[in-house]
């Protein structure tokens, strides 16, 4: 059955994981989008509630998705509540996203890999201990569902000596980072930890908090959004109305794709993990 979302209920669910934050880094990464908005919305919430305080980092790329007025307009908002939004240029310009289309690469490609990079030299620069940081992402239900397809599609139904016009991750690449978001809360040896708060939840159980709460979103959309797998799928899902079951996904997902265990990932290591699977 589909959950609702709701401050009170998010909270219930996920308190054990929140009252462990506490005396550690916490990261929470920030798109502008409906997905990262409520995520900062409950968290900043969860940190008063909780006793924790968190950081807020935000890759700025593409670059005409934020614009100076934009991220001023977000900025101010978040600021009036107290979260202090880190907002982080990305040394890649929207001209090499151009060029990735016209070479036959997805530009999302690029621009993720961009932003994984400017996340982990950000960690190193700042010299943050690993052992007690905590990154927050913000996968939806949706997420879950759309890179399910995207690797039934692309792995188990796609002709093995035909290639895309538009590639994408490598079939490996691609089954990791699906993988690995089907897991809420990630644990390393080490203490590093990944939490994802949003993974039962239904876009339009997100949209509705959006309402709800008046949250600001980022008001200009990437030029190259329809090449995202994501987008695509989602635009069905709108129009049709379909909402999704996480047990049911998480059945279909370790049964057909056959998601290995927590413990494979945590085996990765921190940096393998980040620059791979996140």
């Amino acid at each position: 059955m589909s959950s609702s979302l709701n401050y009170l209920d998010w909270k219930t669910a996920h308190g054990r994981i929140l009252e462990s934050f506490p005396g550690k880094t916490v990261m929470m990464l920030f798109s502008g989008g409906k997905d990262s908005s409520v995520v900062l919305h409950f968290m900043q919430r969860a940190g008063r509630d909780f006793g924790f305080s968190f950081k807020t980092f935000a890759g700025l790329y593409p670059q005409h998705v934020f614009s100076p007025s934009v991220c001023e307009m977000l900025d101010r908002y978040w600021r009036q509540r107290g979260v202090v939004i880190d907002w982080h240029p990305i040394q890649e310009t929207d001209d090499r996203l151009g060029a990735a289309l016209s070479e036959g690469i997805s530009p999302c490609l690029i621009c993720n890999t961009a932003k994984k990079t400017a996340l982990v030299q950000y960690i190193e620069r700042e010299a943050i201990d690993m052992r007690s940081l905590v990154i927050v992402v913000s996968y939806s239900l949706w997420d879950l569902v759309s890179a399910s397809i995207e690797h039934t599609l692309t792995s188990d139904f796609a002709l093995a000596d035909a290639l895309p016009t538009v590639r994408h991750k490598s079939t490996e690449d691609r089954f990791l980072e699906t993988s690995q978001r089907f897991y809420g809360y990630l644990r390393f040896k080490s203490g590093f930890a990944v939490f994802k708060p949003l993974i039962r939840y239904n876009d339009q159980d997100i949209l509705k908090v959006v309402s709800d709460e008046g949250l600001p979103l980022l008001s200009t959309f990437c030029r190259y959004r329809d090449y995202r797998p994501k987008r695509l799928f989602s635009r069905y899902f709108e129009r049709t109305g379909l909402k999704f079951d996480f047990d049911k996904v998480w059945a279909f997902a370790r049964t057909v794709h056959q998601v290995p265990d927590e413990g494979f990932f945590t085996e990765l290591g921190e940096e393998c993990y980040l620059r791979g699977a996140i």
